[in-house]
């Protein structure tokens, strides 16, 4: 009977920790700090409809980086006003003001499409990134190929 006390004790308190492990898992990733002199602008796609489409999104005829289901990305900027797009069958721009020491917050969603999805952009705060950023995961830098239409053209 001495010993019931301690093991009791032991599992009474697993489902706390147990609890607060899976409270820490349900938090959307921490962002750095834009670079001195820039903002930036976190592009995230939660999972769900439309998971052949990618949202490559491109600044000018520059391919910025792609996302896929269920990844984000951090995209540095200088402040002022950048235009980013993505487009399938339809193009989608967004404008953002970008200013210095700030973070912004743009999120992809695929709507539908006569043929395929067309993804969207839209921009949001830290509260919806927050909500739906629980499981993504950071998308590597783009890495197209120099000269090819994929680099350049969105």
């Amino acid at each position: 009977m001495a010993f019931a006390g301690p093991a009791q004790a032991q599992d009474a308190g697993a489902p706390a920790n147990t609890e607060t492990a899976t409270k820490m898992e349900k938090v959307a990733p921490e962002t750095p700090a834009p670079p001195a002199g820039m903002g930036q602008v976190v592009f995230y796609r939660p999972g769900g409809m439309g998971g052949l489409v990618s949202c490559r999104v491109s600044e000018g005829d520059k391919v910025v980086n792609k996302l896929p289901p269920g990844k984000y990305f951090v995209q540095s900027a200088t402040p002022g006003v950048h235009e980013y797009s993505v487009h399938s069958e339809a193009k989608d721009v967004l404008r953002v003001n970008v200013e210095d020491g700030e973070t912004q917050y743009a999120r992809c969603s695929i709507r539908m499409g006569i043929m395929v999805g067309r993804p969207n952009l839209s921009t949001q705060d830290h509260a919806d990134f927050e909500k739906r950023g629980k499981k993504l995961k950071l998308q590597p830098p783009f890495e197209g190929k120099e000269g090819s239409a994929e680099a350049t053209k969105s």
